[in-house]
């Protein structure tokens, strides 16, 4: 299979999530449950047993770290960068919501991406770039919700959200065990084997099941600039930092996946819960889902071919 076509997959997988959310096979009220389950349960299981069993040396992967902080400060600046519009031109609530939709990532986009395109080494990069950037986002997000939004938290209330993040806790499990040097028994990682081979279709089926294809009708420059944060400049100016650092295709390419997903879901809820603006960031997700499945082959080719 070409690696143009190798995003077909991951594209049948989220229509599949679409048109059985569409069709309520499965009704609208399931798909909670099934976002919970990936959520807290499987991702999880893939993130312990992928942190745990590979190689985290400094000398293989400081450069993708260095690479993956660079590029996310970069988007933030830029996004960060908007609120020098005049009010008029962009409230607070649409400022955040862009702000969120440039810097938080969908793991579950990217890790089916990885797996996809770069096997086991792919996932390995993935893990340690969700154990490295999602506190990071969370913790910035929510600062900036504070500094921008109608509502305000304490300093232990962003450590507590960070904290009881599921994605966070299942990172600290993987990497505790990887730097301990715990050997988990063979029946606990067989267990985490056969919990995580569902994960990356599930989520991609919750992924699906949130995609509106009413809301690609919608367009105005707020929703243009988001799209162009995330997926179109923040895998280019990844691809940019790689190369400096000189870092191989593989490691570029996973970077650009994590880059190139859509943003998480997850952001919607904050949205609404602290003053953004959810209706435009449900309308980014769902051209952001689109276009990163057009530019996830493009990379794949460009940097693999």
């Amino acid at each position: 299979m070409s690696l143009a076509l190798s995003v077909l997959p991951l594209i049948l997988i989220i229509a599949l999530g679409y048109l059985l959310a569409k069709s309520e096979v499965l009704p609208k009220a399931d798909w909670k449950g099934i976002e919970t389950l990936s959520f807290r349960v499987l991702i999880p299981a893939v993130l312990i047993l992928t942190l745990s069993r590979t190689d985290l040396s400094f000398a293989l992967y400081g450069g993708v770290m260095q690479g993956f902080l660079l590029t996310w400060s970069v988007i933030a600046i830029l996004a960060l960068m908007l609120r020098l519009l005049p009010r008029a031109r962009l409230g607070n609530p649409g400022f955040t919501t862009i702000f969120q939709a440039g810097t938080r990532w969908n793991a579950f986009v990217a890790l089916a991406a990885a797996e996809q395109f770069l096997g086991a080494s792919g996932l390995g990069v993935i893990a340690i770039a969700i154990a490295l950037l999602i506190p990071t986002i969370n913790v910035t997000c929510i600062i900036v919700l504070t500094a921008f939004g109608p509502q305000s938290a304490s300093a232990g209330q962003v450590i507590k959200t960070v904290a009881k993040n599921p994605l966070v806790q299942a990172c600290a499990a993987g990497l505790v065990i990887y730097f301990s040097g715990i050997t988990l028994p063979t029946p606990v990682i067989e267990a985490l084997d056969m919990v995580g081979r569902g994960a990356l279709a599930v989520g991609l089926l919750a992924v699906g099941a949130g995609v509106s294809l009413r809301r690609l009708g919608r367009w105005d420059w707020r929703l243009g600039t988001a799209v162009l944060l995330r997926p179109l400049l923040a895998p280019a100016v990844l691809a940019a930092i790689a190369a400096t650092l000189g870092l191989s295709p593989e490691q570029t390419l996973a970077g650009v996946l994590v880059f190139a997903a859509p943003a998480a879901s997850n952001g919607y809820i904050v949205a609404k819960q602290m003053g953004g603006d959810a209706d435009l960031y449900a309308d980014v997700l769902t051209w952001q889902t689109v276009l990163s499945l057009a530019v996830l082959p493009l990379w794949a080719g460009y940097l693999l071919g």
